[in-house]
């Protein structure tokens, strides 16, 4: 499977707007007790972390529903014309703007996926700005694609570095908890010898690796991007991480052309 880089960019742009559009939704269904007082992110609580006062939270305070509006109608607009779109470009724009905001007005709760989906958007930004320049693309699939793999290899070697993780309880542990857990999936692997840490040092290992896969020939790119995109989908179902499905997903476009470079 050859891909043009610009078709890559187009796919991972699209996805990454659908990861956004996502997570503005979730943030829309949840902002009521969110931002409102006694709200993990009310105004006041969040303007204390900052190390002086911040203009920027002045203007947002009570105005968090309409950004999320905003950010959602722009990263919709974003998936159904992508970035080649002088439209669809203005909207990826929109969407990274909110994103960029709600950052500084949410400062506590990021996550991996979230920080990644950013930086495709910021990516897509710099290289969608016209006019459209092969080298640019070139430059931003790549740097994507070297983002993905660093968030594998670090997330598998620090796996490697911990005792809990290497002594098999951590996965078993992690989908036992409230937040993080379902209680289904905790009692299953707990009837399954050696389920935890099986499934443990499969994680660890298939992370660490990750980026061997990318010089092998293609079934082996693809089968090691269909096992990540199994890993993500049932972390979205048991653990409840649904902006992961879509923000390193987005990515695997961008994955398959700098595989192709390396072959």
């Amino acid at each position: 499977m050859n891909l043009d880089p610009a078709h890559a960019l187009d796919l991972t742009a699209r996805l990454a707007a659908a990861a956004a559009l996502l997570s503005n939704c979730e943030a829309l269904a949840a902002s009521g007790r969110m931002f409102a007082y006694p709200g993990v992110f009310h105004i006041s609580g969040v303007q204390s972390m900052h190390w002086r006062r911040s203009p920027l939270l002045a203007v947002l305070g009570g105005r968090e529903t309409q950004l999320l509006v905003l950010g959602l109608l722009g990263s919709l607009t974003g998936v159904l014309l992508g970035p080649w779109n002088p439209l669809g470009y203005l909207a990826l724009l929109t969407a990274l703007a909110v994103r960029l905001a709600m950052g500084q007005r949410r400062i506590l709760g990021s996550d991996g996926a979230e920080q990644l989906t950013t930086l495709v958007l910021l990516s897509v930004a710099l290289a969608g700005f016209p006019p459209f320049s092969a080298a640019r693309t070139a430059l931003a699939v790549g740097f994507i694609a070297a983002q993905l793999v660093l968030c594998y290899t670090t997330s598998g070697v620090s796996k490697l570095a911990s005792p809990v993780w290497r002594g098999g309880a951590a996965v078993g542990d992690i989908i036992g908890t409230q937040t993080y857990g379902l209680h289904l999936a905790a009692r299953a692997l707990g009837r399954v010898p050696f389920g935890s840490p099986g499934l443990g040092w499969a994680v660890m290992l298939f992370e660490a690796a990750f980026a061997a896969a990318l010089f092998g020939p293609p079934w082996v790119v693809l089968s090691a991007l269909g096992a990540a995109l199994l890993f993500h989908l049932g972390c979205a179902v048991v653990m409840g991480l649904n902006d992961f499905l879509w923000a390193f997903p987005a990515t695997y476009p961008c994955v398959l052309v700098s595989s192709q470079w390396l072959r």
